[in-house]
């Protein structure tokens, strides 16, 4: 009986009296609660398939029907890895005020020469003093004309605000994502001699074009990557004291710029971090998934802490997160975000069925409390 009631309230069918019985069904046992609790999170994860939506939910009813109270711990855990899958379909943002107010500096900004573009048109030719078309812009793209140059190098800087994420595909036809808050300097055309350089400071996933007799190098603070052609992930915010690089595809030579004899080599799914104040490299083996998610706009959780995925958050939809909770920071999340199809309050909202927290909005910042 209490399961049809509780459907009719998720449905908001239910009548006042039997929202009455509901809770007070929930208030008499602790038990009753986290059924509740664990039956509206199944709710929710149905909603994302209205086609199958009565028979899923029937099929979870009789799963939870027969949970016993001394396996709802486990119910709960899998629950909360499962909700974080649910990619929200609204586009809204937190409020339409803080829309207009993003806008005003969230304009990527192409650097070339001494003039300054902002890429804020779907579709534009770039062209250089001379009126020249050097690249296309096409939509969250720029791609530059295949060519060499046996003229001294110009470089272009490319600077990606907080709150969005873009790509470029460079005059060698390597592909490079670029993430929020980065900045990302390289030729307008690559020499026909000597190495291809470029430099980093952010994250970006590189899909190198193979060129043996030009090595392609990523500078970032005090050291680079060097590779022939290959698919990597590098993460150099500079308010960060390490850097990193996962590598997905081929093999990459990582060094520091001061003494190159201190490098290591990387295969794939080897992450190699590198920390100055000790001037070393540390390498393990990784889920690379988890480190180039972000460029499919999402980000994926493995027994994640709120602290460690909460400054993603707030690059993705350029806010300050607060975090006064410890219950929150204590709790561990599994599954994937879409931060491109789900606004920051649906993905808070969503957390707090496992610690509840309340949350306030003060400007660009987002602070959360214990109450």
């Amino acid at each position: 009986m209490i399961s049809n009631l509780i459907t009719k309230y998720l449905n908001g069918d239910a009548t006042e009296k039997e929202v009455e019985l509901i809770f007070e069904w929930i208030d008499a046992s602790e038990t009753n609660k986290k059924e509740f609790i664990a039956l509206k999170k199944a709710w929710i994860l149905t909603e994302v398939s209205n086609t199958n939506k009565d028979m899923a939910w029937k099929a979870i009813q009789k799963n939870i029907s027969k949970t016993k109270p001394s396996k709802y711990k486990t119910w709960i855990k899998y629950a909360a890895i499962l909700v974080l899958f649910i990619s929200i379909g609204r586009l809204a943002w937190i409020n339409n005020n803080q829309d207009q107010n993003l806008e005003q500096n969230n304009t990527i900004v192409l650097e070339i020469e001494d003039n300054s573009i902002q890429l804020d048109s779907l579709i534009q030719h770039v062209t250089d003093q001379s009126g020249e078309v050097i690249a296309e812009q096409n939509h969250n793209e720029i791609i530059y004309k295949p060519s060499k140059t046996s003229a001294p190098i110009e470089y272009h800087t490319l600077n990606i605000p907080l709150g969005k994420t873009y790509n470029v595909t460079l005059s060698d036809g390597t592909k490079v994502h670029l993430n929020a808050g980065t900045t990302f300097k390289y030729p307008k055309q690559f020499s026909n001699t000597g190495n291809r350089q470029v430099y980093l400071k952010g994250e970006a996933f590189f899909e190198v074009e193979e060129d043996k007799t030009h090595p392609f190098i990523v500078n970032i603070n005090d050291i680079a990557v060097k590779v022939l052609g290959t698919k990597f992930n590098v993460n150099a915010y500079p308010e960060n004291s390490i850097t990193s690089c996962v590598l997905v595809e081929g093999s990459v030579q990582i060094f520091n710029l001061e003494d190159a004899s201190n490098n290591a080599i990387l295969t794939p799914n080897l992450k190699a971090t590198w920390t100055p104040i000790v001037e070393a490299f540390s390498i393990k083996e990784v889920n690379t998934d988890l480190y180039t998610s972000w460029i499919h706009g999402e980000i994926i959780l493995d027994s994640a802490h709120f602290s460690s995925f909460s400054k993603k958050l707030e690059r993705a939809f350029n806010v300050k997160i607060i975090n006064n909770n410890s219950l929150l920071e204590a709790q561990e999340f599994s599954g994937t975000i879409n931060f491109k199809t789900s606004s920051l309050a649906d993905i808070l909202d969503l957390l707090k069925f496992d610690t509840y927290f309340d949350y306030n909005i003060e400007d660009n910042q987002i602070i959360i409390s214990n109450n």
